[in-house]
Formats: structure tokens, sequence, C-alpha cells
């Protein structure tokens, strides 16, 4: 007669005690199933595969290849387009899993850096729990400074086991321009995609040339002046605003950023804003900004400067995201609240980590612009 035994398909552990055969069964069988699987970096002849592949796991990136065409390939700091740092987990011939590393460079303690962002960790459902998602990160995280902004908890996880530290944390803001934007929200709260209220409907995105705020006008702006590059404060990391930077982000797609400057400010203080919907609601975005020295001041007459333009475009609110507690004070005192979960800033590279400076949420300057969330807008 032949025993039969059940193993435990993701612990390979026997359910009785002669587990020997078994286990030795259950090994070969997996071997047999991953020994294919290998790692690559994507490359031109593969583009149109890997689209296909993007478009499967995506599926709500309606306008895919032009999401990777400005996200990745037209990167002004990748250095061969042809060839852009993105990781794939191949079985044979056929893509499983991906992981997305953008170069980006940030200022740190007097010095420029080249850091590597990551971005879209994915493997197939039927491919979890055999180790492809791990040897993905594993390989993703020796791009040395790497930095993962917007990372899930579960991704957290994996990266701590890898060596990386846990840095910063965005927290969301929301100011709502009346009342009556609240009573929206419960309505798309009930109702959701039933609402009869559509965000893509509100708000009008032709906003004015300049904004005053007590103590400054605020100009829009269609080129970099060279004036933008400078670190938030000498001891916090903040990413650069090159004139190459904001060209690619903002200044070639002038129809979804709108970038305004603070007038005679040198260096450059500035902000840009652009449509965001979120639960039914149509609000301004303000997915970046700068100032020297984390000044107050400046600050709130950038908050101020977005909530004027929200009123006068018809959008229901501002949304920010915040990485710094200074930030977070400013927020706080121009009637923002917070909302949602953080998103998490993780880093591994040889740069001091110090824990009161992390824990005072004063270690990194990261806004929307830096998360590879902001691509949503291409979608």
């Amino acid at each position: 007669m032949v025993r039969r035994h059940r193993v435990g398909y993701q612990t390979g552990q026997a359910c009785d005690n002669d587990s020997r055969p078994t286990l030795a069964i259950h090994a070969i069988y997996h071997d047999a199933i991953f020994m294919n699987i290998h790692l690559e970096t994507l490359t031109a002849d593969r583009f149109d595969d890997y689209l296909d592949f993007v478009r499967k796991i995506y599926p709500q990136r309606r306008y895919a290849a032009r999401r990777f065409a400005t996200q990745v390939l037209e990167n002004p700091f990748l250095e061969d387009a042809q060839r852009p740092e993105i990781l794939l987990a191949l079985d044979d011939n056929a893509i499983i899993g991906h992981f997305g590393l953008n170069p980006y460079p940030f200022h740190f303690r007097g010095r420029e850096y080249l850091g590597h962002s990551g971005f879209d960790f994915y493997v197939l459902e039927a491919y979890r729990q055999h180790g492809v998602g791990k040897k993905l990160a594993a390989a993703a995280v020796e791009r040395l400074p790497y930095l993962g902004i917007g990372a899930t908890p579960v991704a957290e996880r994996i990266y701590i086991k890898l060596g990386a530290t846990t840095v910063g944390w965005m927290h969301r803001y929301l100011w709502l321009r009346t009342p009556l934007q609240t009573a929206w929200l419960a309505g798309h709260t009930v109702f959701k995609d039933r609402w009869f209220r559509k965000p893509e409907r509100v708000g009008d995105f032709d906003l004015p040339e300049q904004v005053e705020v007590e103590g400054g006008v605020f100009e829009h702006r269609t080129r970099a002046d060279g004036r933008e590059d400078y670190p938030w404060a000498e001891e916090t990391l903040s990413f650069s605003r090159s004139p190459e930077f904001l060209q690619w982000r903002y200044f070639d797609h002038a129809e979804h950023y709108r970038f305004y400057a603070l007038r005679d400010a040198q260096p450059t203080s500035f902000f840009v804003v652009r449509r965001y919907a979120w639960r039914g609601l149509s609000l301004l975005c303000m997915v970046d900004y700068r100032t020297p020295g984390a000044e107050a001041r400046i600050i709130t007459q950038m908050l101020e400067g977005v909530k004027t333009l929200a009123r006068q475009g018809k959008f229901d609110g501002v949304v920010v995201y915040s990485s710094l507690r200074a930030v977070d004070e400013r927020l706080t005192a121009g009637g923002f609240r917070r909302i949602g979960q953080p998103t998490i800033v993780v880093l591994k590279g040889d740069l001091p980590m110090e824990k009161e400076r992390i824990a005072g949420r004063d270690y990194v300057l990261a806004t929307l612009a830096d998360c590879d969330q902001d691509f949503a807008v291409y979608d």
C-alpha cells in the first residue's frame, strides 16, 4: 500500500512523521519548476514584451507606453535609454516579475549623490512565496545609494531584511475650500462609482499667471532660471531640482503641471501644482516645493498661494505631501488636516543614519514628485 503524505505548500513541512521521502520529492518538483528562473536587465529588444507585461499587471494604466517613455526613457539622468535600469525576472523567456529603478541626484551634507529610486516591484502570483521577489529586491538595493519612496509595509519588511533603513514617512494633508466639500466627500463614500459628481469635470486648470499673497507674489514660469537647485537644509537629504529635472518633469508637460516662483527670491523659491482626484473630490495638489533653509514664512506663503489658486479655479481643496516636521507644522497652522496612512521612505547606502533626526522627521525631504505615484497623472 502506498502511503500518502500531505505537504504544506508554503512551509514544505510534511503532515506526518515520515516526511523525508515527501520532502525530497517536493524539493525535486520545486527545483524543476524554478530552475529556469533568472534575472536580466531590460533592453530595447524587449520593450514590446515588457509593455505587454505592464498592461497585464496594471490594467488601470491606459497609456502604459506613454508613461514608460516619460518616467523611464526620458529621464535625463539615465545613462543609456536602450538599457534602462529595470530588472526582469524570467521563467525561460517569459517575464514573471520586475523591479524598476530610476537614477535621481540628491543633496546631502554638502555633496551631490546619484541615487537609484525604486518603483513597480511586482511578481506574478503563481511565482510568489518562492524567493523570486526577494531575488529581485536584493539585486535592486545593491544599486547604491538605493531609495525606496512609497514602499508598502510588506516591501518595507523586505528592504529591512536586505540591510535598508526606514528614514522617513510622507504624510498627506488635506484642506477643503468650503463645508460643502465635506458633503461631496460623504456622498462619494456612500455611493462610490454611482455618485453623480465626477471630479474630472470640476475645477479649471487654466490658472492665473500670478498669485498674490501677504508679503509676496508667485509668478507662473515656463522654464528654469538655474537657481532652483539647492539643498533644503545642509543636514537634510533632498532631491535635485536641476534645470534638467524641472524640464523633464514639469515644463515638458505643461498640460499637467503649473510652476510658480516667488518674485525676486534668490535662490528661487517655488511650488508646482497639478490636478488630483481623491474620493470624488477634485483637488489641487502641491506636488513639489522648495525654499532654502526651510523658511517657515515662505512655506506659509506657498500654502496660501495654492489655496488662493484652488479658490480661483473652483477646486474642492488642496492636498500636500510632507516628510518634514517643519512643513507639518505650517500645514497644521494653515488649516490642513492629516489623512490616510503615511508613505514610507527607505534608504540603503553608505550615508550617516541619525536615529534622532529620522525619528524627529528631519532627515529627508520627499514630495509627491519624488515618488512614482506622481506618474499616475499619465494613466
